[in-house]
């Protein structure tokens, strides 16, 4: 089960969101530190991924 706290995109699938996929970059740490745990609501990408969804998730990898 996943936190609600956690965003729900992150680390699953680089077609999706590459932020906690594969290698971490500091520009990531800066992203997952910002939005990724607790605010994914005010991420630009997370309401994109979202939208285009409709609040399910697609299946990932």
């Amino acid at each position: 089960m996943v936190s609600p706290d956690i965003c729900p995109f992150y680390g699953k699938n680089d077609d999706y969101c590459d932020v906690g996929c594969e290698y971490i970059s500091p520009h990531d740490v800066k992203m997952i530190i910002r939005y990724c745990c607790g605010r994914h609501a005010q991420c630009s990408k997370y309401l994109e991924l979202a939208d285009r969804f409709n609040g399910e998730l697609p299946q990932m990898s």
